[in-house]
């Protein structure tokens, strides 16, 4: 019987130098070892396409990551237990790469091979930073938007092609410029001097940016390969795991909607699309939980199965398909074969972190979203596969700018609203004596003293709203210096919070300021006294 209480509920820290790890860094040893028993007992075909998947992932890795930077460390722990994180290739906050510091230090503790998966198929969201710095007018804590190409957004990230070499070359200028009055030595700088190698070599933003943050990490020592999600996606393994999908899609669909709609009724979720819109059919067409896209369209388009005699048709239904044979061997490699640059098949969210965990990897590090949508991608994949799915861990921090915190303008924020409600409902408390009617002053405690039956309240009731009236009228002038202070005091507590927020770029961090404060967090979380708390059960 499903219960709402199977679910664990995560939430990111919310003061500067706190992390979030479940389970404590000292306990994974525990985990990976009880994940490599559960995947050792799964049948020879998940056995086999483990065995080639990694193969050949390992491989791909390693000859993608030796372009930008060393991989000796790495290629010697190929046949180890392999640990894995995934993220999109941005420009994200300093509590999306605590997780990458923490997947290196985990893989060198555990001799295990590190691999960062890029999702570059997910739609970039633009091509600009919001970037903190201090209006010259006000004083304030403001947001300004620094571009690193003149377009972007709507495609994949894989698709972002630099269309301004110029306005890229100077990004690092330009963040460094606006963000100079709170932060003196950004890491941007020395993070562009990589991005700059890396649009050389493959033209695209979503590249450029994962190539230079990880060329980055190996100057200061963290030992991790990383690929593209579409190199995956190219493979007869992945073709393989794909078709044992679509070849029972309408099974999978049930799996898929049946836990999707039990999720959001657990958590209280009334928008159909959240976290993932249920799978529809039409017309003899299936909807697949994939992406389908190329170069020449490279716009994101719900991919569909259809079967037609012995044929299945995976389409767009906007003009790009592939047909593959259903009798015979050789489907998953016409299939690979088939995935190329004119006809991209890309997994949407949870397929990808199923085929990632299911297959690629023995233990997966999510962050505090990839953690809460996982459990779902869980069930359904016990569901339909029949299997049970490793456990995964979940890491995140919250590092802030240095400054005072929004929180304490709090205090005054009350004091005045408090102030402003008793001029409108107590006046004679905090008015001086001659502000005020003293005629008005005695009949209001004459009233309140002498509080008549139900029958003539309304009356009475409606003088003393009358008093009140009167007597706030006449503080007109005070109403109005408290109304203005606190106005400025909510319009500081705006600016601090700008200035405080947890989702700044990376880019704007000191480099050693971030490196040192990851080293303490991991460092206290393997000694069980750094993470928050643990991942709650909801109810």
């Amino acid at each position: 019987m499903k219960t709402f209480q199977e679910f664990r509920h995560y939430r990111a820290p919310r003061s500067h130098g706190e992390s979030f790890t479940d389970p404590n860094i000292g306990d994974v040893g525990g985990q990976l070892r009880g994940n490599l028993e559960l995947l050792s007992q799964h049948d020879s075909w998940w056995r086999e396409l483990r065995r080639d998947a990694r193969q050949q992932m390992v491989s791909d890795a390693i000859r993608y990551t030796s372009t930008y930077r060393d991989v000796d460390v790495m290629a010697s722990r190929r046949e180890q237990p392999i640990l894995m994180a995934g993220h999109q290739p941005s420009l994200f906050h300093p509590g999306v790469w605590f997780k990458n510091f923490t997947l290196s230090h985990l893989a060198k503790q555990h001799q295990a091979l590190a691999i960062n998966l890029v999702i570059d198929n997910d739609a970039a969201s633009g091509s600009s930073i919001r970037v903190p710095t201090i209006d010259r007018d006000t004083g304030h804590y403001v947001y300004s938007t620094v571009r690193y190409d003149r377009f972007g957004g709507g495609v994949p990230y894989e698709q972002t092609v630099i269309s301004d070499r110029e306005r890229f070359d100077h990004f690092d200028d330009d963040v460094r410029k606006t963000v100079m009055p709170i932060v003196s030595d950004p890491l941007v700088n020395r993070l562009w001097v990589h991005a700059r190698s890396a649009v050389e070599r493959c033209g695209i933003a979503g590249c450029a940016l994962a190539q230079a943050r990880h060329a980055l990490e190996g100057e200061i020592g963290l030992q991790t390969l990383e690929l593209p999600l579409g190199v995956l996606c190219r493979t007869r393994m992945f073709a393989d795991f794909l078709l044992r999908i679509l070849e029972d899609l309408s099974r999978f669909q049930d799996a898929y909607n049946t836990e999707a709609d039990f999720y959001r009724e657990a958590h209280g979720i009334r928008s159909n699309s959240h976290p993932v819109p249920n799978l529809n059919s039409d017309d003899g067409w299936f909807e697949a939980p994939i992406w389908i896209y190329s170069d020449a369209a490279p716009q994101r388009r719900t991919g569909w199965v259809k079967v037609t005699g012995k044929m299945m048709v995976i389409s767009d239904r906007n003009g790009q398909e592939c047909r593959i044979a259903l009798e015979g061997p050789g489907r998953a490699e016409a299939l690979s074969h088939a995935i190329g640059p004119q006809f991209k098949i890309r997994p949407r969210a949870l397929l990808t972190t199923m085929y990632a965990r299911l297959v690629l990897s023995d233990l997966f590090l999510h962050g505090i979203g990839g953690g809460k949508y996982d459990q779902l991608g869980d069930r359904i994949a016990e569901r339909f596969f029949g299997i049970t799915p490793p456990d995964f861990m979940v890491v995140s921090a919250t590092v802030q700018l240095p400054g005072p915190s929004p929180s304490e303008t709090d205090a005054d924020i009350a004091r005045l609203k408090r102030a402003i409600r008793d001029l409108r409902f107590q006046a004679e408390k905090v008015a001086d004596v001659d502000e005020l009617d003293a005629s008005l002053v005695a009949e209001k405690r004459q009233l309140l003293a002498h509080v008549p039956p139900l029958s003539e309240k309304p009356a009475w009731h409606q003088r003393l709203e009358a008093i009140n009236e009167q007597l706030s009228a006449s503080l007109a002038e005070k109403r109005s210096r408290l109304q203005a202070e606190l106005a400025a005091v909510t319009r500081e507590r705006a600016s601090l919070a700008v200035l405080k927020s947890r989702e700044h770029p990376f880019c704007i961090f000191p480099l050693q300021d971030l490196i040192e404060t990851f080293e303490q967090l991991i460092r206290r979380s393997e000694a069980d006294e750094g993470a928050v708390a643990k991942g709650t059960r909801s109810s």
